[in-house]
């Protein structure tokens, strides 16, 4: 890039220029903030599969949801799907949940930093069977 230093336009390039790069510098700095952040994170269930008998039926388990962040703060646990809230916490770096799990199908859950409003881990409980649903045959029978 070239400046003429002698007339004013140089100046107002330059400023400009200046708060570009002032710009771009603070927006790469918030991502890579945010990546550390999800980077380092863990959310884990446990057990992270729950079995039902039958195919259909519903999985009744006690689940715990433990969660580890670097940065103290203010966060959530979220059902995905739902949206319900399972627990919440302010000012900690950790900690774990015990529940009671009811489903028939595959369930999300989210770690969600209420400071930034931004989903920093997920995890899920699968749902799988014993026997699996088979379409029946009705025989009919006099005696």
């Amino acid at each position: 890039m070239y400046f003429k230093l002698g007339n004013g336009t140089a100046w107002l390039k330059l400023v400009i220029l200046s708060v570009f790069i002032l710009m771009t510098t603070n927006t790469i700095a918030q991502e890579n903030n945010q990546n550390i952040l999800t980077s380092t994170t863990t959310l884990s269930a446990t057990p992270a599969n729950c079995v039902a008998l039958h195919q259909g039926r519903k999985c009744y388990a006690s689940v715990y949801l433990l969660w580890q962040v670097p940065q103290q703060g203010d966060f959530c646990i979220y059902q995905k799907v739902s949206n319900k809230i399972i627990q919440c916490w302010k000012n900690s770096k950790g900690s774990q949940v015990l529940f009671e799990f009811e489903s028939s199908e595959k369930l999300e859950y989210q770690l969600v930093s209420i400071d930034k409003n931004i989903v920093l881990a997920e995890t899920s409980v699968d749902v799988s069977w014993v026997h699996k649903a088979t379409p029946r045959k009705r025989r009919w029978r006099l005696f």
